[in-house]
């Protein structure tokens, strides 16, 4: 069998075309407003949205690893499209589809790269607190934004202050019947989502619950054309699937696309492994995070050159479509395949969808997104994560996602240079009766007369050299009777060039004090270095296997104290 056919392919048992069979018919009836939603924040004609979930899901069936992943537009990249091209186009503009397709391109192009280089690592870049405060503040800009269009009238905007003018400008042009339309979905929507899962408990709730959006779309359109006809609604929407082709007319735009369909890229990247990896639990299988890459890219490149925007796997439609009964990637193709035939033949019904009604369905699936449990969080256990979500959070709001991101990134590598260049040490004691080694500060401990022990809870490099040489040299200050200093450096993991200076420099100015300097518990990659920068030679005899061998070599039963 080639390998190019998918292992759930060869592997197919005919028990599970029930499940995925059933499975394909929910996602359909979920994924047809949400496609048209999103289109609609990323600025492009709805129909797009239709387009930019079909490709994705016949790429991933045919290059992905997750059983359920379900991979197509979502809200968050969809804003970060919007935020993007607004600064080139005009939205609903050919010029500005143009540039969106370009940029699924360009980012699924860096995914490509990214995973046959096996970049998987690039995802640690965005930190748990950036990465949440990212969400919330696209939340509030996503819900902002579609204010106007619930409201019934044209807003505009990639910042919140932007669009806060925006609807102070335009504020006069509300339209009475969109309001009330708009407004009457959205509180039917938040109290569903609220308390449907009362009404019908279980997982037919919680299903029933996320398709209920779908429902009031299909009220909502009844309701515009035989009774609101001035109700803003998609309009027209292009039949059939376009052909593949490259966007030759926005190509000059490619050096100032480059960065943000790189954030693009990685937020859509953390997006879609976070999901696939808690799918995969659920099952006990793994996922490999380069293939996933790999995957994401294809589906982004192939939406990108048949005209959609970029795309990203979606938490609530893949769980959507596990919990409806999907058991392979047959589903997604499934689900692609009804998405064609509503391309094809069902694009009329669409006409009259409203707008008011679409960005109502938008509000209250974003609303889930405005969580503020990680600041709490990070407030309680590290106020340099805590900044850096603050600082994330206005400035995503202030600036826009993409420099809100960036400076989110900047802030957590910063912070943890900042905490790396400031390492904790620690002076060790013997726990009595043990040979357990533990801080003084923290625990009753047996300590030497002579040897001070110092353990380093930090890889020693460049950047802390200087403060770790300092901490030792004020240590060993007023200790007349000193004359050992061990460094306990089982805490270090990686030693450079700058650390083999300072330690060589430590080891003399220590001696003209007096002073004997050691080290005890050094890992095998730091002794390597070590041994090759020729400070192992120098060191000869004063390297101990742990600790306790220290302890034992450098004190008798009379020399320690408690």
């Amino acid at each position: 069998m080639t390998p190019l056919v998918p292992s759930w392919l060869r592997e197919y048992r005919a028990e599970w075309w029930w499940g995925d069979a059933g499975a394909a018919v929910v996602v359909t009836l979920l994924l047809i407003p949400q496609s048209l939603a999103y289109a609609v924040v990323a600025g492009v004609p709805a129909g797009v949205g239709l387009v930019s979930s079909v490709v994705p899901l016949l790429i991933y069936a045919l290059t992905g690893r997750s059983h359920a992943q379900s991979v197509g537009p979502m809200a968050v990249t969809s804003l970060m499209v919007f935020a993007t091209v607004t600064r080139f186009a005009t939205p609903q503009t050919h010029d500005y589809l143009l540039l969106a397709s370009l940029l699924a391109i360009l980012s699924g192009g860096m995914l490509v790269v990214m995973g046959v280089l096996r970049f998987g690592f690039l995802a640690d870049l965005l930190s748990a607190p950036v990465l949440a405060a990212f969400l919330a503040a696209s939340a509030v800009l996503i819900m902002v934004s579609q204010l106007a269009p619930l409201l019934g009238f044209a807003g505009g905007g990639a910042t919140l202050p932007a669009l806060l003018r925006s609807l102070w400008q335009h504020a006069s042009g509300i339209g009475h019947e969109a309001a009330l339309l708009g407004c009457g979905a959205l509180i039917v929507l938040l109290v569903m989502k609220r308390h449907g899962h009362s009404l019908l408990p279980g997982a037919i709730g919680q299903m029933a619950g996320r398709l209920f959006p779908a429902l009031v779309i299909v009220a909502g359109t009844l309701l515009t054309c035989s009774y609101f006809p001035e109700v803003p609604h998609v309009g027209a929407v292009p039949q059939g699937v376009p052909m593949p082709s490259w966007p030759t007319a926005v190509a000059s735009h490619i050096p100032e696309l480059l960065i943000p369909a790189f954030f693009i890229a990685l937020v859509n990247y953390v997006q879609s492994l976070s999901v696939a990896q808690w799918l995969a639990q659920r099952r006990g299988e793994t996922i490999d995070p380069d293939r996933e890459l790999l995957a994401l890219g294809l589906c982004n490149a192939g939406a990108g050159l048949f005209g959609g925007f970029p795309v990203t796997g979606g938490l609530t439609r893949s769980v959507v479509n596990e919990q409806a009964g999907a058991q392979t990637q047959l589903a997604s193709v499934l689900t692609a395949i009804a998405m064609v035939l509503v391309l094809v033949f069902a694009t009329p019904a669409l006409v009259w969808l409203p707008l008011p009604v679409l960005a109502a369905t938008i509000i209250a699936a974003v609303s889930s997104m405005l969580v503020f449990e990680p600041l709490r969080l990070a407030w309680r256990t590290d106020r340099a994560d805590a900044v850096a979500w603050l600082v994330t959070f206005v400035l995503v709001l202030l600036l826009g996602v993409d420099t809100g991101i960036i400076a989110g990134v900047v802030v957590s590598l910063a912070s943890w240079i900042w905490r790396s260049s400031r390492p904790h040490i620690a002076e060790l004691g013997r726990v009595p009766g043990t040979e357990h080694f533990r801080n003084v500060l923290r625990y009753d401990v047996e300590r030497l007369k002579d040897t001070l022990l110092l353990r380093i809870d930090e890889s020693v490099f460049f950047g802390n050299q200087r403060m770790v040489r300092s901490r030792v040299l004020g240590a060993v200050e007023g200790a007349p009777a000193l004359r050992n200093v061990v460094l306990v450096m089982s805490g270090v993991n990686r030693v450079d060039v700058s650390a083999l200076t300072m330690l060589g420099e430590l080891d003399r100015t220590l001696a003209g004090k007096g002073l004997t300097l050691y080290l005890a518990e050094v890992k095998g990659p730091v002794g390597d270095v070590l041994d090759k920068g020729g400070l192992a030679q120098g060191f000869a005899g004063r390297i101990f296997l742990s600790a306790q061998a220290a302890w034992l070599s450098l004190s008798t039963p009379a020399d320690f104290q408690i």
